[in-house]
């Protein structure tokens, strides 16, 4: 009796360490509840917000690779994007991270469009929640080819663990980008119409994200222009910080719209003519 007693209390001096030193709460149900309370209160505060997405995050439209923000004081702005990988800054020697550092003023440098035409540049670091869509991607398309006892593992153990893991886990990976942002004055967009507007601030971008990833390559690293899907896959993780999910927004950006042909045409083809016709003879009917 006395060893069990002993033991049961060495039991219980382990599990207390063990929780203090993880920082761990020491009743885990009592924990889970004051957190599920918290959730809700926090849901119970959150505001609607109505009006179009665009306009309530200052954006005026989207042009390819470009967004265009809402005007102030005549000013219109365009912004591009350019995605980079990391580079492994700390594990550098001193030498390495001296040029390092030297490419970087070099990258500063050239952010220039000539006199009086000094670039504003911003680095945007977004934390997401680790998926493994895209690891387990090829696991998938390649169980077909696995025996049975392989299948087998990998349907009892190997997805339920990785996805129970996927579930669990409370870890973010980061996403990092190079904002380029592009003013124009009335005086510099003066005597060019829409289109000559667009291409124009188009062709600086491309001017300048090039010099970007060329600068940033000679630093160790990897970087890409953002396209349409890459700039509004940023703007979703920016405005969805609590449900966001990869697989979420790659099903809206892949999803075709049926209607949308018909929702932004100007009716100026036939058959949309042939719609509008009947809805005015609908009107009259009525």
């Amino acid at each position: 009796m006395d060893d069990l007693l002993m033991f049961f209390l060495l039991g219980c001096i382990g599990y207390i360490m063990y929780r203090g030193i993880t920082g761990k709460p020491m009743l885990p149900f009592l924990a889970n509840r004051k957190k599920k309370d918290t959730d809700q209160r926090s849901v119970k505060k959150i505001k609607e917000l109505k009006g179009d997405f665009k306009e309530l995050i200052g954006l005026k439209d989207i042009h390819g690779n470009l967004l265009e923000l809402i005007p102030e004081n005549n000013i219109r702005t365009f912004v591009g994007a350019i995605k980079c990988r990391p580079i492994n800054y700390d594990l550098r020697s001193l030498q390495e991270q001296i040029e390092t550092d030297n490419r970087y003023e070099e990258l500063l440098a050239k952010l220039s469009l000539g006199p009086g035409r000094e670039v504003k540049f911003a680095i945007h670091v977004q934390s997401r929640p680790i998926e493994l869509i895209d690891q387990l991607k090829q696991y998938h398309e390649n169980f077909k080819d696995l025996n049975e006892i392989a299948q087998r593992y990998a349907q009892s153990m190997f997805y339920p663990f990785l996805e129970q893991w996927q579930n669990s886990v409370d870890e973010f990976s980061y996403s990092r980008y190079f904002f380029l942002i592009l003013d124009y004055s009335p005086k510099m967009l003066e005597g060019l119409d829409e289109d000559s507007i667009l291409a124009k601030a188009q062709n600086e971008f491309l001017r300048l994200s090039g010099n970007v990833i060329s600068s940033y390559s000679l630093m160790g690293g990897a970087s890409d222009v953002c396209d349409a899907e890459g700039q509004l896959e940023s703007l979703y993780f920016a405005t969805h910080k609590r449900n966001a999910s990869i697989e979420t927004i790659r099903s809206i950006l892949n999803r075709p719209g049926r209607l949308s042909n018909v929702v932004t045409s100007n009716y100026e083809r036939e058959p949309f003519r042939v719609i509008d016709d009947m809805e005015e003879l609908g009107d009259e009917i009525a």
